[in-house]
């Protein structure tokens, strides 16, 4: 299908209105969006911003998790999401013709989440029932692959699900929930729900926090001093583990944002940074200016350095993770994959694309 620009449309939340009406709905224009909750949200859209949706594949989740630019390819990496019913497939997207190809990739198995590293993929690989959950890199230049991680100190990981880069250590942090196993592709967790720290160079390995009922994405803050760990327990398996694709909201348990301090490779200090209003926070980005933007039920939610929601790049259904590219943002809405333009230039972009 031909991408579809829905163009500049900008409302304003009524925040008085929605204090004491439950029921109060800003009056949205039916498509695509920029919802204003704070007048700081003018800033980082600009004057001209757009949603444009680039591709639609209706009953097909082919746009979920990663989002990874190679600037030496020029292309966009992304994942599907299993509930499709069938196992993960992984795409490159062409940022000059747009085409959106199949990348068969034998060695990374269920791929979730992923970031850039050394100019190549770092994928969050789940494994399955006989494949152990990986740490697996992924050079798009000559399409090999190498595992870098795939237990900690022996025992198994559940099914690894987003990872970033500690640039000035070059230290690997990822998030390790129990999705694979609800969903009925892997075996019973061996491990909680926690967050671990990777050194390459020496395969040194350490878990750094714990407490979370699914721990989810990721991100640093610019200056590597935070990180914001999302919370997506409110997504749970319907019924009993195994039940398969089938997933069901409990909306007593985390749609959450978690904000702690870096503190010699350690998190410490664990802090309620925010509060998902729509769905579950899950894939996590920071911008340069260090406000924090994730991917929800709505579209993609941004809140400033104090837990402030600022506003709202509403699509109106859920975006699972999203990236900063040098002009815009790539966002994964599922059936839909969106580029959206706007003034705020992503906290990585010019590690990652410059």
């Amino acid at each position: 299908m031909a991408s579809t620009d829905y163009g500049r449309a900008v409302v304003e939340y009524d925040h008085n209105a929605a204090a004491v009406e439950t029921t109060y709905k800003p009056d949205l224009p039916g498509s695509p969006c920029f919802l204003v909750h704070d007048s700081k949200f003018r800033e980082l859209i600009s004057d001209t911003p757009s949603i444009e949706l680039i591709q639609e594949r209706k009953g097909d989740k082919f746009a979920h998790e990663a989002g990874v630019y190679i600037k030496s390819t020029n292309s966009e990496y992304f994942t599907s999401n299993y509930q499709t019913g069938k196992t993960i497939e992984t795409y490159s997207l062409d940022c000059n013709t747009r085409e959106i190809k199949e990348l068969h990739i034998p060695d990374v198995i269920n791929p979730n989440g992923a970031c850039n590293y050394q100019d190549k993929v770092l994928f969050c690989a789940q494994g399955d029932l006989t494949h152990p959950s990986a740490l697996a890199f992924y050079d798009p230049g000559d399409s090999s692959t190498s595992i870098l991680l795939t237990n900690f100190l022996g025992r198994p990981f559940n099914s690894l699900n987003d990872v970033v880069i500690h640039h000035p250590t070059g230290d690997i942090y990822f998030t390790d929930p129990c999705y694979g196993y609800h969903q009925a592709f892997r075996p019973p967790p061996q491990l909680p729900s926690q967050v671990y720290r990777f050194r390459p160079s020496t395969g040194q390995v350490w878990c750094i926090a714990d407490g979370f009922v699914e721990c989810n994405g990721l991100c640093f803050s610019p200056d590597y001093s935070k990180m914001y760990v999302t919370d997506t327990g409110a997504v749970q398996a319907h019924a009993t583990p195994f039940h398969g694709t089938n997933f069901s909201f409990n909306p007593k348990l985390p749609g959450s944002i978690y904000e702690f301090d870096v503190v010699e490779g350690r998190l410490a200090n664990r802090k309620m940074f925010a509060f998902c209003d729509a769905g579950v926070p899950d894939g996590i980005k920071c911008d340069a200016e260090g406000n924090v933007y994730s991917g929800c039920g709505d579209g993609i939610q941004v809140w400033d350095a104090q837990g402030t929601l600022l506003g709202k790049i509403w699509t109106g259904s859920t975006v699972g993770n999203f990236n900063f590219a040098k002009d815009g943002i790539w966002a994964f809405g599922e059936e839909r994959l969106y580029f959206i333009k706007l003034a705020a230039r992503g906290a990585l972009v010019q590690v990652e694309c410059e």
